[in-house]
């Protein structure tokens, strides 16, 4: 695992620890803040984090800390 993907798992790890079962609306919410920008960079690194995020959404026991 690269250092660049380790990053992305982390951030992933945390959206679903802070948000819960909200965690992909809440990276939705920042890809569409990115993109709106034009911050082409960060925008490709939250489709990365999504990618992470997406299949421990709806396994996951734990409730929205938010």
């Amino acid at each position: 695992m690269t250092a660049e993907s380790q990053k992305t798992l982390k951030a992933a790890q945390n959206m679903i620890e802070r948000y819960g079962d909200n965690a992909l609306k809440e990276v939705d919410l920042r890809i569409a803040e990115l993109e709106a920008q034009g911050e082409t960079e960060a925008h490709a690194l939250w489709v990365e984090i999504r990618k992470s995020v997406k299949p421990f959404i709806g396994t996951s026991t734990s409730k929205t800390k938010h």
